[in-house]
């Protein structure tokens, strides 16, 4: 049994396999999602846990590079099958002393831990590799999972009957979607990808949260389509769209991440009806569920717990540790004081790498 650390592409294809397959996994672990930070200058790597070539868990990790400071970010994990947790703290004391090796001044984990009974989270453990480890992040510029919201869609003989799970609210949106003569579509070429990434920016500015621009995240998005980890769902009225829903596949799950609707009267409840398509997707796979995903504005809150079944934090397993204290000190007050600075430094520094 051994630790590697790797990007070759035979042993991050086997790494996508594996989280599309356990339980505790989830969309931030995928080689294809790490690879995006490269459109910030950032790098990745996987830590894989092997035995007889066959991979028993592993992280993947993004090294944050923020002028002259770096950051080891494990978003999600680490993770195992269920026969190797307790290999867990092993892969634990890895993250720590490889972001040393590799000259980092910080790093930090997000362990999927929970009371709650969920076969998505582990349970509370005390790992020893943590000993070391202070409670919560300081680094916030790669997100990492602090929750699921979670909707089963297993264990209904039928849709009614997953349709009759949900507040009388909630029925009454989707069955009212439903009669609104939407039509899904899986878009799937460039530009129709596009055109429904164009709708969700155009929200994101409406209510004043960003997303990654179309340039940066746009080669990802492809690839993820293409190797069927991801789906962007468009709901269309006479050939005009009127929302899009991206969700991706991981921990024999799916996962919502970014969506848009048209405001528009007549009100077609395009984001209802993606939601419940979504589930009904999910379901089709014999997959477990759907994590409708956590945060938003107070509506897009509200919305999302009255579909789920329960919300589930993960308060009790984010731990990081300061490696060089005083480069840590030298970054915070570079965050604190001269971050209106930071975009036209970020584009001086572009210019000297081309």
């Amino acid at each position: 049994m051994e630790i590697i650390f790797t990007k070759e592409s035979s042993w991050l294809q086997k790494w996508d396999e594996f989280v599309l397959q356990q339980n505790v996994a989830n969309h931030l672990l995928l080689s294809t999602w790490n690879r995006s930070f490269a459109a910030y200058g950032f790098d990745y790597e996987v830590a894989l846990l092997v035995d007889n070539e066959t991979i028993i868990g592993g992280f993947a990790a993004v090294i944050a590079k923020v002028t002259f400071f770096k950051f080891y970010i494990v978003p999600f994990g680490p993770i195992t099958d269920q026969n190797h947790t307790q290999h867990i703290n092993d892969l634990l004391a890895k993250v720590s002393e490889r972001a040393k090796t590799l000259g980092c001044c910080y790093a930090h984990v997000s362990l999927p831990l929970s009371d709650s009974v969920n076969p998505h989270v582990y349970p509370v453990t005390d790992f020893p590799a943590l000993t070391s480890a202070k409670k919560g992040h300081r680094f916030k510029y790669v997100y990492s999972a602090y929750g699921i919201n979670w909707k089963s869609v297993q264990g209904y003989e039928t849709e009614e009957e997953l349709i009759n799970s949900f507040r009388a609210s909630v029925r009454r949106y989707i069955r009212s979607a439903q009669r609104k003569g939407l039509e899904l579509r899986f878009l799937e070429e460039e530009n129709a990808v596009k055109t429904a990434y164009d709708l969700c920016l155009e929200n994101a500015a409406t209510n004043g949260y960003a997303l990654r621009s179309w340039s940066a995240f746009k080669d990802t998005l492809l690839s993820m389509i293409e190797k069927k980890q991801a789906h962007f769902m468009g709901a269309f009225h006479e050939g005009n769209i009127k929302g899009a829903s991206l969700i991706i596949k991981a921990g024999n799950h799916y996962t919502y991440i970014l969506g848009g609707t048209k405001k528009e009267k007549p009100d077609f409840l395009a984001g209802h009806f993606l939601h419940f398509e979504a589930m009904r997707l999910a379901r089709q796979e014999n997959l477990s569920g759907y994590n409708i995903s956590l945060g938003g504005s107070k509506g897009v809150i509200s919305l999302k717990s009255s579909y789920a079944d329960a919300q589930i934090y993960f308060d009790q397993g984010k731990y990081h540790w300061i490696l060089q204290p005083t480069y840590f000190k030298a970054y915070l007050f570079f965050d604190k004081y001269l971050k209106k600075y930071k975009k036209p430094i970020a584009k001086l520094l572009s210019f000297f790498k081309r």
